[in-house]
């Protein structure tokens, strides 16, 4: 096996994948939370298997990057009641709402108490056809939250039930992906860069008072 050449192919896919995200889906998901941000709403995140490491981070990110000093030992920028909420990070109520009534119901159970008119919701879901995900989307819009997806299916269920869709699209040769889940590496690491520009540029917005 070349390791060089599979490593070239990576970087040439990922970067592919990367660029052939629409600038427009980015800028509409970064002015929601913006929105979210000047309104002191509450961001709620859900996602499946791998993509729950991209909600955990983005909830620690949302909740402490923009407002730390570089110093990390004070707050900087303007703090408010604004914060995000993992909808994954709970195993006793996951498994609790699982066991009681249906796994499809873990997210949107949980959001069904917690939720305000005017809060976010952002969803992972490579397929945009996951239940558990689509039943948390349509629960949310009928609290007239904001729904955000990110995915890589195509025409798929996530559409109906969203404000904003980011499509993440692309093919993969790189080994380890199997069935259907051919771009799944690079999916996941195009939800990390979107999330990190999120989280700069909000962090800027709160430091420096700019309006974009």
């Amino acid at each position: 096996m070349d390791l060089n050449r599979m490593i070239d192919l990576y970087k040439s896919e990922s970067s592919q994948v990367f660029f052939g995200v629409k600038d427009e889906e980015i800028i509409s998901f970064i002015k929601i939370i913006f929105n979210a941000y000047e309104k002191e709403k509450t961001v709620f995140a859900c996602g499946n298997g791998g993509n729950v490491a991209a909600v955990q981070n983005m909830i620690v990110d949302l909740n402490m990057h923009p407002f730390v000093s570089e110093g990390k030992g004070i707050h900087s920028g303007i703090r408010n009641n604004f914060h995000a909420v993992s909808l994954c990070a709970c195993p006793a109520t996951i498994t609790g709402i699982s066991n009681d009534l249906g796994y499809e119901n873990i997210f949107s159970e949980q959001l069904k108490y917690q939720a305000r008119e005017g809060d976010v919701l952002f969803c992972i879901t490579g397929s945009g056809n996951s239940k558990n995900v689509i039943k948390a989307a349509e629960l949310a819009r009928s609290k007239k939250l904001i729904v955000v997806s990110i995915t890589r299916g195509a025409n798929s269920k996530c559409e109906d039930v969203s404000d904003v869709v980011i499509h993440i699209n692309g093919k993969s040769r790189f080994p380890g992906q199997t069935g259907k889940n051919n771009n799944n590496f690079h999916f996941e690491d195009c939800i990390s860069k979107i999330i990190h520009m999120c989280v700069g540029l909000l962090k800027k917005r709160c430091t420096m008072k700019n309006d974009y």
